[in-house]
C-alpha cells in the first residue's frame, strides 16, 4: 500500500448499485458516488449493497439480488484499470498491488435467501461477503428495528435465523445489524461469536431513532471486536446542529470515542442511499475534508488511521 499523506478510506455502505442497474454507472456524476469522486476522496475500498425492496417476495427477492450483483460486477468490468471485485485477502492484496478500489459485496435484507439459510453458499460463491439480516421489514430469519416499533414487540432471531447466522459463519460471511431489532441484535451478538457488525447506524445517546444503537449495544459490539460504520443520514445523526453538517458526523465519532475508544469505527455513508447528505459531506470525493475535521477535533493520526481504513482491514482479517 503506498504511504500517502492522506489515509486511504474503507466505506462499509453505498447503495450505488442501485443506480448501476437503472443504467446510472460509476461515471455519472449525477451519483454521490462516482469514479472520480471515489478517486479524489482515496477510497480504497467501497462495500456495494445490493439492496432487496420488501415488494420483492421469495424467487422474485433472489432474482433482484442477483441482478444487483450483476450489475456490481459488470461495472467493475467496464472499469478495469480502476476497479476490482475483492472477496479475501488475497485479491484485497492483489488490487492494492495494482492501485485499484476494491469493490466489496453485500446484500440487505435476509429475504433475498427465499426463506432457505442455503442460498448464501450461491451468494459466496458470486463474492458477497457480508449479509444484512434485514432491512426495515422483518423477514423469516429476524425482525427489524421498524417493524419491532410498528407492532410494539420484537421477534428477535428466529430459529431458521439462527441456522442462517452459524451458516454464514461458517462460509466466513459477516452478518451486518443495521436495522435489526433490538433483541435480533443481541441474540446474533450471542450467536455470531465476532462476525457481527453495523455497516451504517449512530449513536442514539445522540439522537434518539429506532436506527440507532444505544451506549450498551455500543459498548457490547465494541467488546466482541465488532464494527460500527458511521451514517451520515442526518435523520441520524444528532440534533446539536441545525441543518447538520460535516461536524455533526464528527461528534458522532467523538461521542462513541469517549464510550469505547476509536478501535472499531469504521465509515458507512449511505451514499446513494440517503436523500439527504450533511453539509459540506455530499459524496465521497468530500473524505479528506470529514478526516482533517477530526483532526481538529482532536483525533491523532493513529486514530484517524483506525477510523478511516485500519479498523475494517482488522475485522476482515486483511
Amino acid at each position: 500500500m503506498k504511504n500517502d499523506a492522506s489515509p486511504m478510506i474503507a466505506d462499509l455502505h453505498c447503495d450505488t448499485a442501485m443506480k448501476l442497474l437503472k443504467g446510472k454507472g460509476l461515471d455519472n456524476a449525477a451519483n454521490h458516488v462516482s469514479l472520480a469522486k471515489l478517486r479524489t476522496g482515496r477510497v480504497g475500498l467501497q462495500v456495494f449493497a445490493c439492496w432487496i425492496s420488501p415488494k420483492f417476495r421469495r424467487q422474485a427477492a433472489r432474482q433482484q439480488a442477483l441482478q444487483l450483483i450483476a450489475a456490481v460486477r459488470d461495472e467493475v468490468e467496464k472499469h478495469p484499470d480502476d476497479l476490482m471485485l475483492v472477496s479475501d485477502r488475497a485479491s484485497w492484496r492483489q488490487c492494492r498491488e495494482q492501485g485499484k478500489i476494491g469493490a466489496l459485496l453485500a446484500i440487505e435484507g435476509g429475504h433475498a435467501c427465499v426463506d432457505d439459510p442455503a442460498y448464501l453458499d450461491e451468494y459466496d460463491d458470486l463474492g458477497v461477503r457480508i449479509l444484512t439480516l434485514t432491512w426495515n421489514n422483518h423477514n423469516k430469519f429476524a425482525d427489524s428495528s421498524a417493524h419491532a416499533l410498528k407492532r410494539g414487540s420484537d421477534g428477535g432471531l428466529t430459529d431458521l435465523g439462527r441456522e442462517l447466522v452459524r451458516r454464514a459463519a461458517t462460509l466466513g460471511m459477516v452478518i451486518d445489524l443495521s436495522h435489526s431489532s433490538q433483541r435480533t441484535f443481541w441474540d446474533v451478538l450471542e450467536l455470531a461469536q465476532g462476525h457481527a457488525m453495523v455497516s451504517h447506524s449512530c449513536a442514539m445517546g445522540l439522537r434518539r431513532h429506532h436506527r440507532n444503537l444505544t451506549d450498551e449495544q455500543i459498548k457490547a459490539l465494541a467488546k466482541q471486536g465488532g464494527l460500527l460504520g458511521i451514517n451520515f443520514y442526518p435523520g441520524f445523526l444528532g440534533d446539536q446542529r441545525d441543518p447538520a453538517d460535516i461536524q455533526s458526523v464528527v461528534d458522532q465519532f467523538a461521542y462513541i470515542k469517549k464510550l469505547t475508544g476509536t478501535g472499531f469505527l469504521a465509515m458507512g455513508s449511505d451514499f446513494d442511499g440517503i436523500s439527504k447528505t450533511p453539509q459540506e459531506l455530499d459524496g465521497p470525493d468530500k473524505f479528506p475534508a470529514l478526516l482533517q475535521a477530526l483532526r481538529q477535533a482532536g483525533f491523532t493520526g493513529h486514530e484517524i488511521e483506525d477510523v478511516s481504513h485500519r479498523n475494517v482491514l482488522r475485522f476482515l482479517g486483511w
